[in-house]
């Protein structure tokens, strides 16, 4: 239909350039090329290479999946260390099994000591007798620092690992970050009752995979105890260092005493700690119980049933 500009008549477009309502004359407008151009073709493009699944700024969001405890898949080249430290756990219990022997033996080189000190009032020593001694307590107090050094090291390390695992095969979320969980592992004074939180934390997380869910898991008796002689521990090296400030023949002989007794106290820690990390290794290593009772449900139908008449 072509729309007279005067009479405003919508009339047939019949091939004629007049209006047969008024006579006037009608524009038919008609685009063409321009003269001499060529039309171009767009090629499309190249398609978008596929940007992968969509991310999401904190993880995969779960709703429309059903209400179960969620955890982080292990990423498929991940090597058993990473995500079991049984391994760490049983090498930090050899090293502070190591520091128990060694404080032993320093015990012994401080008992050699103070029975020389008794055998001074009466009798003169002979010098390769007192020198000999020295160095004896000497090495033997410098390794078995060593080796504590070694082991609280690697037992730190261990228990930073073992604390979130622990928690994750608990079916909960970690209660505290691997930053909170090593400062009260290693700062001095904090660590005297941040490691009994650790370790206690622990025993029960990994006891109450394997123990009863109807009652209160408890931490076991060694853990307890090793958490005793370890502030036992520091503060009978505070004394120590207390009393070596003296200058006194009697305080002198004091310090040697209670050198020894800091080198049995030690040992004695560095012994429940050994069979504590073992304990832990072996908890991790055994297999959760299957329940009792518990019977296989099949899948609801996805639709209707017919009704049997």
């Amino acid at each position: 239909m072509v729309p007279c500009p005067r009479c405003r008549v919508r009339q047939t477009d019949t091939g004629r350039n007049r209006c047969v309502s008024c006579g006037a004359q009608l524009h038919r407008w008609v685009a063409r090329p321009p003269a001499g151009g060529r039309s171009r073709k767009v090629r499309p493009g190249p398609a978008p290479a596929y940007p992968g699944p969509p991310a999401y700024r904190d993880g995969h969001p779960h709703w429309a999946f059903p209400p179960v405890v969620w955890q982080e898949a292990e990423p498929a080249g991940a090597t058993p260390w990473r995500t079991d430290p049984s391994g760490a756990l049983r090498m930090a219990a050899w090293l502070a099994a190591t520091c128990a022997v060694i404080s032993l033996i320093a015990a012994a080189a401080e008992g050699w000591r103070f029975n020389l000190m008794l055998e001074g009032r009466t009798k003169v020593l002979a010098g390769t007798t007192v020198r000999a001694s020295d160095v004896f307590v000497a090495a033997a107090g410098a390794g078995a620092l060593a080796v504590a050094i070694a082991a609280l090291l690697v037992a730190a390390v261990a228990l930073v690992r073992t604390h979130p695992v622990a928690a994750l095969r608990l079916g909960a979320t970690p209660s505290r970050s691997t930053s909170a969980v090593a400062a009260r592992l290693l700062v001095p004074g904090w660590n005297l009752y941040g490691a009994g939180q650790i370790v206690t934390e622990i025993d029960r997380m990994l006891t109450a995979k394997h123990g009863s869910p109807d009652r209160p898991v408890r931490a076991c008796v060694l853990t307890g105890c090793w958490w005793a002689s370890w502030i036992l521990s520091a503060i009978l090296v505070l004394i120590a260092l207390a009393r070596g400030l003296g200058g006194s023949l009697q305080a002198i002989a004091d310090t040697v005493e209670l050198h020894l007794v800091v080198d049995l106290a030690a040992a004695f820690t560095a012994g429940l700690g050994a069979a504590m990390l073992l304990r832990f290794a072996g908890l991790l290593r055994r297999r959760a119980a299957i329940p009792d009772g518990w019977m296989v449900r099949p899948p609801a139908p996805t639709r209707a049933e017919p009704v049997r008449s």
